[in-house]
């Protein structure tokens, strides 16, 4: 790859116009900066050139005391920068990064389309991992390629399925009624496996999912998770309600929907705690970072952002200060990455050092 070649990846890269491939190969350049042994560098000399990136980097929406770690907009200044110690962009090929996973022996792969569906008569079927979604027809059960998956026994319009993922498992779930629902990692939805003669569309969620709903204005769609109830035609929307948090988070992408006798527009989030819900503006796409393959942070605790990582590698995370928790981040990091790419970033930030050992992250 020249020079040429690269620049305009790395704005494709700033502008969002990555393909997923694309996108990959970007981090893994920034990845293999962070942790190669062969550049050459002293660790003084490796803390000077990493303070002159960030020197290239707009700071004025980031807070003094937030550690800035992997953001689009940095790439552009990193690849100059890494040119300049001579690392090599030539190909798709990375010195050293392919052999990772032998370098670590611990490393976790991130996680996977994988995901169990119980069907209305009791059978419980493990998904393919080969595949992405499952579609629940009537009477009939397929993969989102047409494929079968198996034969439902005819449901009555009280009859209940479910599909769940465990932690490092996502699938997408089309219900009865076109509905599409993207599952993220330990996280279930349990629905009618027939719409039909019912007078609303009702499921209950555990955990988060990305919802599409198929618009019927005389069949409300209702999602109960929480504490709360999302009513709505047809719209999409974003609803984080996991157990361990502390808040139930929905954000509305567009349309319109009701949450305990509260409107949400675009661009809106709910936040429910303690019985309380308050509304917020915030950027609906970040909500949704974990269906785009990133972790997006914008101020947020180290607690916070390791809840998702464990949820996604399948890990345990222990601290050895507990002052470490509340430390906050901003940036971007890819969770296409093997864990020791994230945590690398984060100790790339200055902040942190870790031990993995055996799907344990010991935060130092």
């Amino acid at each position: 790859m020249t020079n040429e070649e690269a620049k305009e990846l790395i704005l494709k890269y700033n502008t969002g116009q990555c393909t997923p491939e694309e996108q990959q190969l970007v981090d893994q350049w920034y990845q293999q900066f962070a942790v190669d042994e062969h550049t050459g560098l002293s660790e003084t000399d490796f803390e000077v050139l990493r303070k002159e990136m960030w020197a290239a980097v707009p700071t004025e929406a980031l807070p003094s005391k937030t550690h800035k770690l992997w953001p689009r907009i940095a790439a552009a200044a990193s690849i100059i920068l890494l040119a300049g110690v001579g690392l090599w962009l030539g190909s798709s090929y990375i010195p050293g990064f392919q052999d990772r996973t032998a370098q670590y022996a611990h490393d976790v792969a991130p996680g996977r389309n994988r995901a169990t569906i119980t069907l209305d008569d009791g059978k419980m079927i493990d998904l393919s991992d080969g595949k992405s979604g499952v579609v629940m027809g009537d009477g009939k059960l397929s993969y989102n390629d047409g494929s079968p998956v198996a034969t439902a026994s005819r449901a009555s319009r009280t009859a209940m399925a479910s599909v769940v993922t465990p932690r490092g498992g996502t699938y997408e779930v089309v219900l009865p009624d076109g509905t599409k629902v993207q599952l993220n990692a330990s996280s279930s939805i349990k629905f009618p496996s027939s719409f039909k003669s019912l007078a609303e569309r009702r499921v209950e969620l555990n955990g988060e999912a990305y919802f599409e709903v198929a618009k019927n204005k005389k069949q409300p769609f209702i999602v109960k998770s929480r504490n709360q109830e999302v009513r709505v035609l047809g719209t999409h929307f974003n609803v984080n309600a996991y157990d361990d948090e502390a808040a139930t988070k929905t954000t509305l992408l567009e349309g319109s929907i009701q949450i305990n006798h509260k409107i949400l527009k675009p661009d809106q989030q709910a936040v429910q705690a303690a019985g309380n819900i308050s509304i917020r503006e915030v950027n609906a796409t970040d909500a949704v970072d974990w269906k785009n393959g990133e972790f997006i942070c914008d101020n947020e605790p180290l607690e916070s952002l390791m809840r998702k990582i464990s949820r996604w590698y399948d890990v345990e995370v222990v601290y050895s200060n507990p002052e470490l928790k509340e430390r906050t981040y901003s940036g971007s990091l890819s969770r296409y990455d093997h864990v020791i790419g994230v945590l690398k970033a984060l100790e790339f930030a200055g902040t942190i050092k870790f031990k993995l050992e055996n799907r344990r992250i010991q935060i130092l």
